[in-house]
């Protein structure tokens, strides 16, 4: 990844049907109870503050987005380098049911994610500016903007060149 870049988005939104990926992975059953952050607060914030003007729900912080989001910002910040799949192959989809955000019973079940980096201490990597870039970029603004998510999580990593890695995970399950 080029240091000059100083800010950098990728998008992937996928729905799927509940089973139309077996997972042979063994997912974590329990939504255990995981506290956000401050600037994770402030991301979902800002993302709300959109969708409540564009009329739409709220998100709601789910544990399991939240592990999955926070694993893969900090894989990513590792890498230095933005992608949707994981090291060991994974989708974002394969990566969220590992952490527990599963299909089991759902009739629907939908995730989509955006990613982001800036450069630590300047006005790009801040929560507000992330959201904004995402709202000027139309792959990344329809998955904010997609009336049936409802869940979010949200991971943001340093690496060790400076850069602030943003993953934000949104689902919903329907069951």
């Amino acid at each position: 990844m080029r240091k000059a870049l100083a800010f950098l988005l990728l998008t992937l939104a996928m729905s799927l049907p509940a089973l139309a990926l077996p997972l042979a992975l063994h997912p974590a059953t329990a939504e255990a109870a995981v506290t956000p952050t401050r600037a994770e607060r402030r991301v979902v914030a800002a993302i709300n503050r959109v969708r409540v003007a564009h009329g739409l729900a709220r998100l709601s912080f789910r544990g399991s987005l939240i592990r999955a989001s926070r694993s893969h910002a900090a894989e990513l910040a590792d890498r230095q380098l933005l992608s949707h799949t994981s090291e060991n192959g994974w989708t974002v989809g394969e990566r969220v049911r590992y952490f527990g955000y599963t299909t089991t019973n759902c009739l629907l079940w939908t995730v989509g994610e955006n990613l982001a980096c800036g450069a630590s201490g300047t006005t790009y990597a801040t929560p507000r500016a992330i959201v904004n870039g995402w709202m000027h970029s139309s792959a990344h603004r329809e998955v904010l903007l997609t009336a049936r998510l409802r869940d979010i999580g949200v991971g943001i990593h340093a690496s060790s060149d400076g850069m602030r890695y943003f993953t934000v995970d949104l689902g919903r399950r329907v069951r």
